[in-house]
């Protein structure tokens, strides 16, 4: 019996040291993890654990799972405060940057308010004004800082600019800023500034700013028109336009308006009175008549540095700009050019001062002369002032038709005669020994003419 235990025994040793060699060789030499492999070696006495205890070991596990869990939060909760301050030092490295960029492209912002603006604009016609309003001048500053002007070594102006404005800006702080503002169709936009130390450019458009310093132009310009011939103009019927080159007159009565609004266009400079030398004379169309039924109220006569306003009782001479006194003059031309042509002589004749006329004819169906007192003669008198010539048709002859189809000698109280030619589409006019050729334009006028040349010849 004890020979057996001894063998028993034996034999239990010897497993159990092969059980721990070959966990040994596979730990060491296969290098498996035998960390959750549970090795209980049972001795006499040990109590072995139930299936009761087991469960009851699986149910206490996750509750360590959750501690390990419950650990390791705190380390998330530090990597995502590290990644927020991350992020706070690349939004301060983003503003340094910006402010960094900003203060290698400065934009320009005035120091202090502007004091005076002398302000030119160059387009058609040049435009001049000075502004002192307070208001005014902080509403240009305001427009200029809109336009972002962005500091720049250097700056050219455009070549092909259309409108153009030049400000020259004293600001309150005894400091001078210049602008040049240039608007192309082309090119676009552009503003340059200078503070004598610094340059700023833009290319915003202008729109704002160019509207600002038209509209301010037309107020000084309204505020400033001239004053010339008002009540004449008020008070005439007939507009005569006098070319005294081509002797030749047009009616443009019913362009008073235009010819109003163009003279107020005027910068006049200075007004002189007196004893005065115009200079040199406009050439072309160089004369308004103003005239109502009594005869001419005043004349303006055109010479290159300005208007001559003559009137009886004294003369006034308006010195103009140059540029919009070429634009009055431009604009005078091309009224002209709407209306047909009168001779100088008919047209300009005071019907107050006429007297009498003698007519006489060679067709038709009365051929003789006849002497008319004023009242018989005034209907002729008034169609001839009307009779169309050919625009630049005049040229001087030495003697009158020998055998015209009309004549007629027109009598004036202070004893000028006019004589009138006319004949196959020819008018002679005998002004004070000097014959003018002028070449009729067949229309209703030549026809109310010659009818009433028949007419006043076929009186008894």
């Amino acid at each position: 019996m004890n020979g057996k235990k001894i063998a028993l025994l034996t034999t239990l040793i010897a497993t159990l040291v092969l059980v721990i060699f070959v966990i040994g060789f596979a730990r060491f030499v296969l290098d498996i993890d035998t960390s959750m492999i549970g090795i209980t070696t049972i001795s006499k006495g040990e109590k072995q654990p139930s299936d009761a205890d087991s469960q009851k070991d699986g149910e206490n596990q996750p509750e360590e799972d959750t501690g390990n869990q419950t650990a390791q939060k705190p380390s998330d909760e530090k990597t995502e405060t590290d990644n927020k301050e991350d992020e706070k030092e690349k939004d301060k490295d983003s503003e340094k940057d910006k402010d960094e960029k900003e203060q290698e492209t400065e934009i320009f912002k005035a120091a202090s308010k502007i004091k005076t603006a002398a302000i030119t604009v160059e387009q058609e016609t040049d435009g001049k004004l000075t502004v002192e309003d307070e208001e005014k001048l902080t509403k240009l500053l305001e427009e200029l800082e809109a336009l972002k002007l962005t500091e720049v070594q250097q700056s050219v102006g455009m070549q092909d600019a259309k409108w153009k404005a030049s400000l020259n800006l004293s600001m309150a702080d005894a400091t001078a800023v210049s602008v040049k503002l240039y608007e192309s169709t082309l090119s676009g936009s552009q503003a340059i500034l200078s503070t004598g130390s610094k340059t700023y450019e833009s290319i915003e458009k202008l729109d704002s700013i160019k509207k600002l310093l038209t509209d301010w132009l037309e107020e000084e310009r309204k505020a400033n028109a001239p004053d010339i011939a008002a009540a004449e103009f008020e008070q005439a019927n007939r507009l005569l336009t006098i070319n005294p080159f081509s002797m030749e007159v047009q009616d443009a009565s019913a362009s008073k308006a235009s010819i109003q609004a163009a003279m107020g266009e005027l910068q006049v400079l200075e007004t002189l009175n007196g004893n005065i030398n115009p200079g040199v004379e406009y050439v072309g169309t160089n004369m308004i008549d103003l005239v109502d039924d009594d005869g001419t109220l005043v004349t303006l006569e055109f010479y290159e540095t300005g208007i001559l306003v003559y009137r009886s009782n004294g003369n006034e001479f308006y010195v103009c700009e140059k540029e919009s006194l070429k634009k009055f003059y431009q604009t005078i031309e091309q009224v002209g050019a709407k209306y047909s042509s009168i001779p100088a002589e008919l047209a300009l004749m005071n019907e107050d001062a006429f007297n009498s006329a003698t007519a006489s004819s060679t067709t038709g169906t009365s051929r003789k002369e006849v002497g008319l007192v004023r009242e018989h003669a005034e209907n002729l008198f008034g169609f001839l002032q009307q009779l169309h010539v050919k625009k630049g048709s005049m040229r001087e002859e030495s003697k009158m038709f020998s055998r015209p189809e009309y004549h007629a000698d027109l009598e004036f109280r202070d004893g000028t005669v006019i004589g009138i030619d006319i004949s196959k589409g020819s008018l002679l006019i005998d002004s004070n020994g000097t014959i003018y050729h002028y070449t009729l334009i067949g229309d209703s006028n030549l026809e109310l003419v010659r009818a009433e040349f028949e007419r006043v010849t076929s009186r008894n």
